[in-house]
């Protein structure tokens, strides 16, 4: 028997609620979109996982992209840190960092990416719609991880 993954789980839901095609037409014209600009590289990244993009998680995985976390749950979980550190306390965020418990091997960095994403420019309004056009190098000076003091 397949065991489902949490992350599955949700994305399962949410492409209940939502059309399960709900976002191909978006994520083919990324595909179309000039090499270097943000939307091409999250089409990119999707493509080379075998994903597609998930109803309300467009700007999550712009947030990949930008901050330059790989798509494993590791990283997710430190992405969240980051954000949480960067000022953002959704629901979802708090979630995914709670998940933190089962990887303790981790724990020691959690600290480093909340102070790293308290020094950040916030990415919280940052969407995929308002800078898929744009140069992906621009988008991650301005808001992209700074190197880390601590």
């Amino acid at each position: 028997m397949k065991k489902l993954k949490i992350t599955g789980g949700i994305i399962w839901f949410l492409e209940l609620i939502h059309r399960k095609d709900y976002l191909a037409t978006k994520l083919d014209h990324l595909r179309t979109l000039k090499h270097g600009t943000v939307g091409r590289e999250v089409a990119e990244m999707l493509d080379s996982k075998q994903y597609r993009l998930i109803p309300k998680f467009e700007n999550h995985d712009l947030k990949h992209i930008v901050l330059e976390y790989e798509m494993t749950m590791k990283d997710e979980i430190k992405m969240q840190a980051y954000l949480i550190g960067n000022g953002n306390f959704t629901f979802p965020c708090l979630i995914f960092f709670s998940l933190a418990v089962f990887y303790p091997k981790i724990w020691k960095d959690l600290f480093k990416e909340y102070q790293n994403g308290k020094i950040s420019k916030s990415i919280h309004f940052l969407t995929l719609d308002n800078c898929m056009e744009l140069q992906l190098i621009d988008i991650k000076n301005e808001y992209g991880r700074k190197n880390n003091p601590f």
